[in-house]
């Protein structure tokens, strides 16, 4: 299923009222991004697109965080109660239909991994265990694993610990770069510098600096157009705005395809720790339907691990 722009938009608005919200409750971009699980520098994006939108200043910097200016104050409240009279009304209806179908569970992801990883295979989840009925929350918000509005499990990016839940490694996170095979230069590059006068297509994660700075290049200046969501971002490498630099399996479609085509004849990966993860409240019962679906997900990368060997 193809997102529309009208999704995104309404995403969009979504992430900063929640980025707002966050922010002003807990006085710093910092402890917002560590709550909502996204970076500082994704929170911070949010706000100034809020601020630019309504053209207000919501915040006043305090010698230690911000705090709300009094317009962005009683804007705020009224934020919060919006956001409670949605979740009250979600939660009904979540457990109305919870109670006409016990097996549907509610996965939370990120809208690319949802678009690019986990929807073209959710036919065969279907088809296996016909039974179970998923309900796919895409958002880079953080959502509740437990109490009001929680959802079953979620499918993150980053590295463990992740406190107060439990986490099972799903698929690794090394960014590889890619671009349109019809972008202008492409086959021409064989080093890192080769690639500093190329547009660069970033997003929250700022990977190119990390990978300049792996590389033996540190503090590049690069320029290029900059997306708030991973989604956008390789939308723009399909159309050939330039390279982008994203986590390896969401890129692999797209290869597939022949969309996209790496940027380098070696391939220059941003190796990292972090990676897909599911995570959950308490341990998974291997029993029970989010265990079953858990179970899929790792026969899902165990098929298509030994298809990439098989090709290669």
């Amino acid at each position: 299923m193809k997102i529309t722009n009208a999704q995104r938009m309404s995403q969009a608005v979504h992430n900063q009222l929640i980025a707002f919200e966050a922010t002003a409750r807990l006085g710093s971009f910092r402890a917002a991004a560590d709550e909502l699980f996204v970076t500082q520098g994704a929170i911070a994006q949010q706000v100034r697109a809020m601020e630019d939108k309504l053209g207000i200043r919501l915040f006043t910097r305090l010698p230690r965080g911000l705090a709300p200016t009094p317009v962005a104050q009683e804007y705020v409240n009224r934020v919060r109660l919006a956001m409670g009279i949605i979740q009250e009304a979600t939660q009904v209806l979540l457990q109305s239909e919870v109670e006409n179908s016990p097996c549907r569970l509610t996965i939370s992801t990120t809208v690319a991994f949802a678009s690019r990883w986990l929807m073209p295979r959710l036919v065969r989840l279907a088809e296996k265990h016909p039974r179970i009925s998923i309900m796919i929350d895409a958002t880079d918000a953080r959502r509740p694993l437990k109490g009001p509005g929680s959802i079953d499990m979620a499918i993150r990016w980053g590295a463990p610990p992740f406190l107060d839940t439990t986490a099972s490694f799903l698929l690794p996170g090394q960014g590889i770069a890619v671009c349109s095979p019809a972008l202008s230069g492409h086959g021409s590059w064989r080093r890192p510098e080769d690639v500093l006068n190329v547009p660069l297509i970033s997003d929250t994660h700022d990977n190119w600096a990390r990978w300049f700075d792996f590389y033996g290049l540190p503090g590049a200046r690069f320029s290029g157009p900059s997306f708030s969501q991973t989604d956008l971002a390789l939308d723009a490498a399909e159309q050939g705005m330039g390279i982008a630099l994203i986590p390896e399996p969401l890129v692999s479609p797209s290869l597939k395809a022949g969309t996209l085509v790496m940027a380098f004849a070696d391939p220059y990966p941003l190796k990292t720790e972090q990676g897909f993860y599911v995570v959950t409240a308490a341990p998974i019962m291997p029993d029970s339907a989010l265990g079953t679906v858990v179970a899929w997900l790792l026969d899902e990368v165990e098929a298509s691990t030994s298809a990439e060997k098989g090709r290669r």
